[in-house]
């Protein structure tokens, strides 16, 4: 039979409160879904304007900076705690080696950034068509992964460059010491 005359009423019954959560349920994807889809579309697509990445280097290059610079200011206390001249030598040199130090992880830190930036660009992309396809997608993992492992490389970096200092390894054993060693401890 074709549905006809002759069916069972209970049948028709389930087959209509089918249909009916069907129908609601595809009513909320469009209510609540289509919406959010398309809010991620555009972001996806504003990924790949023209200088986008630019904000994301120089966000973790200023903050490879700030970790260089607590690191400065104990290195500093602890010349001065050494009676060490700031003019001097040794601490010109030291500081001068440090500052390049502070300048390679910014730029390092700076170019990882732009490409996990463009990575994630690009997993995003692939998200987006994964959606029209209608499969699932990994559309918000990874990118908070990606900016701590980046800020974790940048402070252990920045923890070997002042390990080298020998203004701060001369006191080591000192609270200015300790307090060097713990204050670059959270960066790594």
């Amino acid at each position: 039979m074709c549905g006809g005359g002759g069916s069972d009423p209970k049948e028709q019954e389930s087959k209509l409160a089918l249909a009916q959560q069907a129908a609601n349920a595809l009513q909320r994807y469009g209510d609540v879904f289509v919406p959010l889809e398309n809010m991620y579309i555009d972001d996806t697509k504003a990924m790949f304007a023209e200088g986008a990445s630019d904000e994301a280097m120089a966000g973790a290059q200023n903050q490879t900076s700030a970790i260089y610079e607590q690191g400065f200011g104990d290195m500093r206390g602890a010349q001065f705690q050494m009676g060490l001249d700031p003019n001097s030598g040794r601490a010109v040199g030291e500081s001068n080696a440090l500052r390049e130090a502070q300048a390679r992880g910014m730029g390092l830190a700076g170019s990882d950034a732009g490409l996990s930036y463009t990575d994630a660009a690009y997993q995003n992309l692939g998200n987006v068509i994964q959606m029209g396809q209608g499969l699932q997608t990994q559309a918000v993992s990874g990118n908070i992964d990606r900016m701590q492992s980046s800020l974790d490389r940048a402070g252990a970096a920045a923890k070997r460059d002042f390990a080298n200092s020998q203004s701060i390894a001369s006191i080591a054993g000192t609270g200015a010491g300790m307090a060097a060693g713990y204050g670059l401890g959270g960066a790594g």
